[in-house]
């Protein structure tokens, strides 16, 4: 038996003693997401310090949210072939010393080149981590344990900039100089109870499908995350690019011996329809993120009030997830799906049938309900992916989880602050228009199937294209 913690949870939920292998893959959720966070604070200090402006400064984030939205189907991919443990183990190492080496950058060029392979490393831990509780997780546990990471992950994303601003006011290195013992931590934990998983290398490794992948999802995001992005013509020429470049690389990959992205994984319904609802709610929840402090931005204690609001969200995505991934193992994803999109349309509505977008006290009603509806979503959606795919496939299924969360949240962001951009009176519709898009993600995620298995036919399809010949 694997060795374990006490119980976790709720008690009328009788949530199961945590192996301890899904608290080193809990802890690995919550580094990544508080390494997002955690810089966002000390962006002034940063930049002068190293003599650059905040433009220039908030590159160190821009560029770490791209390089995950890029790279986490590849690192996960990498993980399927090769080990997930091993890879795993390898990127929490990569991490640690690359954040040592960074908290003594001596110029923002080189911080900003260390941030990337900072977030080269993220890439790969997360979808790994996921892919290995997949695979290792007992039988009718498996939401739960995804509950209980999700958890982590909402965790590291809220105590990232209260953290962060206590380490700046001591010295902004500190930032990168903590992640060193947290992953010694992980690290530890890890090498002794991650169980040991099979190597899959049956081809060489697909590098020309890997890079086009990732160049082609890192154009992508950086079209959608440039300064006025929605109002350049640039923007559309190079998605437009990047959907031919998708097409060609599709075409490429149907003929690879073990592709680094099977095309036949995206004609699995389930898998689309996951990927899809997954979008649809975190384009509502970054867009909210936009909209939430402009709202509030003519109040007094605006930064305050904005942060209590915000928070109360997070505290139900964090107190709600476990619960929610109970309600997985029990009723399958497609009930939490959709009744989290019903929750998000809810919480969002609410302010506007109250009169209230602008009025904390209004809004503090209403955003814990859409917190809900997160929490709900979060690792419903997220299973549904990883479970429709082939388990050797679970860490690249993970990944593609990430990717579709990340391009979610920059479209979402970038609706707000169009529709935000010259004054509040498109606030009300802004909030509508969410709300529409929460409804879209209940109807879409109650086409999931109840349980989520292969037929025979689907399965050797995907692996017969990820598989090589012969």
């Amino acid at each position: 038996m694997m060795p374990q913690i006490g119980a976790v949870g709720l008690p009328y939920l009788c949530m199961p003693r945590i192996p301890l292998f899904i608290v080193a893959v809990a802890l690995a959720n919550f580094l990544v997401p508080l390494n997002s966070t955690m810089i966002v604070v000390a962006l002034p200090s940063i930049g002068h310090d190293l003599g650059v402006g905040r433009a220039a400064a908030a590159w160190l984030v821009t560029s770490y949210l791209i390089a995950m939205a890029a790279l986490q189907p590849i690192g996960g991919r990498i993980g399927d072939r090769f080990g997930r443990r091993r890879v795993l183990l390898a990127a929490l190492v990569g991490f640690a010393v690359l954040s040592a080496v960074a908290s003594f950058a001596p110029t923002f060029t080189a911080l900003t080149g260390l941030r990337v392979l900072i977030a080269l490393c993220a890439a790969t831990i997360s979808p790994n981590a996921m892919g290995l509780l997949r695979g290792n997780a007992a039988a009718g546990r498996t939401g739960t344990y995804f509950g209980i990471s999700g958890a982590f992950g909402g965790i590291g994303a809220s105590v990232g900039p209260v953290l962060g601003g206590l380490l700046a006011t001591f010295d902004w290195r500190w930032i990168f100089a903590v992640n060193v013992p947290i992953v010694a931590v992980i690290l530890a934990l890890g090498w002794s109870y991650i169980p040991r998983d099979v190597t899959r290398r049956r081809a060489p490794l697909d590098v020309v499908g890997a890079l086009s992948v990732g160049v082609l999802l890192s154009v992508a995001g950086w079209s959608l995350t440039r300064e006025n992005a929605i109002s350049d013509p640039l923007t559309f020429v190079l998605l437009a690019a990047v959907a031919g470049g998708v097409v060609l690389l599709f075409r490429y990959e149907s003929g690879r011996p073990d592709p680094a992205l099977p095309p036949a994984l995206f004609r699995l319904r389930p898998f689309t329809t996951a990927n899809a609802t997954i979008g649809l709610t975190n384009l509502t929840l970054y867009g909210t993120y936009i909209a939430v402090p402009i709202a509030l931005a003519g109040l007094p204690d605006a930064s305050l009030r904005t942060g209590v609001v915000l928070t109360a969200q997070s505290i139900a995505v964090i107190l709600l997830s476990p619960v929610s991934g109970a309600l997985v193992d029990r009723f399958g994803a497609r009930v939490p799906t959709a009744l989290g999109g019903v929750c998000l349309a809810v919480g969002l509505a609410l302010p506007v049938l109250l009169h209230g977008v602008a009025d904390p006290a209004v809004l503090l009603i209403g955003m814990p309900i859409m917190g809900a509806g997160l929490a709900l979503n979060f690792p419903a959606t997220r299973i549904a992916a990883v479970d429709a795919a082939p388990e050797r496939l679970a860490s690249l299924a993970s990944g593609m989880t990430q990717t579709s969360r990340y391009f979610g949240g920059m479209i979402g962001s970038i609706a707000a602050a169009a529709a935000l951009a010259t004054d509040m009176t498109g606030l009300p519709s802004l909030f509508l228009a969410f709300a529409a898009v929460g409804l879209s993600s209940a109807f879409v995620g109650a086409t999931l199937p109840a349980r989520i298995t292969m037929s025979a036919e689907e399965e050797a399809e995907v692996e017969a294209e990820a598989s090589p010949a012969g």
